[in-house]
């Protein structure tokens, strides 16, 4: 008896090790037709290690490779994420295998996380970019007294941003007619900030007149600025279309814009795009290295950080990363080049 039952754990143990082995190959090549079984290998992994938990075998090499494909599951969340929505949706499948508790049932809430932290560290940036453009001005400018004005709208928009993160769109609102009552003239960007957030509520034509008084007090010349500045403010409240179609505005006005592509590359980032994000970075240190040496040093520091995320480190060599990313596009009846928007 004592042998049966040692034979029948060695056995488990050769099983585990074997699927171990498939799940580490199906990872790198996800398709729709087996995103299911994919899952579902993974529920078999689980379960052949509660089974083998008390046996009293080294299955420390078999926890270490475990470990590390759980890791890639997470690194590489939105390349699994929109092949999984192509195989019909990972809810879909939850409701076809409960209990479905495990990470990898779950990596819509994985991918949702990361989208929010990235949102937030792309406020960050961009408001880091608008203190640094504020700090140049007050410098050029100190011999002078603050205009009452700006110090105004500086405020009230430092404190929009804050609430934008954090969902207070009424609040949001409110100090946004305390701010327009105590201004003497309008302001272009606290009524960009008007238009987003009375579009969040619902509030449409109020949103319509408000951006389109914006856009009145930009001089015909500078509406380049007008685009990009709203497209931030729509990044900010984590709306990615109407941001994606406010840099293409931008580019279309000015293809040389650097801002322009410093949005867009912003976009393609939070999308989970990583090569498009990096060669519009790229493109925006390229373009702002001469005139706008701030924008250039942020683009560059971007680019370095999204090269070098280990996620990341074989984009640019030919392996297989690029071709899951390819295959999903493929699938999905994606265009083969998806950075083509917003640079032609």
């Amino acid at each position: 008896m004592a042998y049966s039952v040692r034979e029948e754990r060695q056995s488990l143990a050769t099983s585990l090790r074997e699927e171990l082995g498939e799940a580490e190959r199906m990872i790198v090549q996800v398709r729709r037709d087996t995103a299911e079984s994919f899952l579902l290998l993974l529920d078999r992994i689980e379960e052949r290690f509660i089974q083998l938990e008390s046996s009293g075998l080294d299955l420390r090499p078999e926890q270490t490779r475990w470990a590390s494909l759980q890791s890639k599951m997470q690194h590489e969340a939105r390349r699994i994420m929109r092949i999984l929505d192509a195989a019909g949706g990972l809810e879909q499948m939850r409701q076809a295998h409960p209990p479905a508790q495990d990470l990898w049932w779950h990596l819509d809430a994985v991918v949702a996380e990361a989208r929010r932290r990235l949102i937030r560290r792309l406020s960050i940036t961009f408001s880091t970019i608008i203190g640094l453009l504020a700090i140049v001005w007050v410098l050029l400018t100190f011999v002078f007294p603050p205009d009452p004005n700006t110090v105004v709208a500086s405020e009230a928009i430092s404190t929009l941003q804050q609430m934008a993160f954090e969902g207070r769109w009424e609040e949001a609102l409110a100090v946004i007619e305390v701010a327009k009552a105590q201004l003497t003239q309008p302001d272009a960007e606290l009524l960009i900030w008007e238009g987003v957030i009375s579009d969040k509520l619902g509030q449409y034509d109020r949103s319509q007149d408000a951006l389109a008084a914006a856009k009145d007090l930009v001089p015909s010349g500078q509406l380049v600025s007008y685009w990009w500045t709203l497209g931030s403010v729509w990044l900010s409240v984590g709306d990615l279309d109407n941001a994606r179609n406010a840099a293409d505005e931008a580019l279309a006005l000015d293809s040389s814009d650097p801002q322009g592509y410093f949005l867009l590359g912003s976009v393609f980032e939070a999308e989970g795009n990583t090569p498009c994000a990096i060669d519009l970075f790229d493109k925006t240190f390229e373009l702002a290295a001469d005139g706008n040496p701030q924008l250039a040093v942020i683009a560059r520091v971007r680019m370095g950080n999204l090269l070098q995320r280990p996620a990341n480190l074989s984009l640019f060599a030919g392996e297989e990363t690029d071709n899951g990313d390819e295959s999903a596009a493929a699938e999905s009846g994606a265009p083969a080049d998806p950075c083509a928007r917003g640079q032609s």
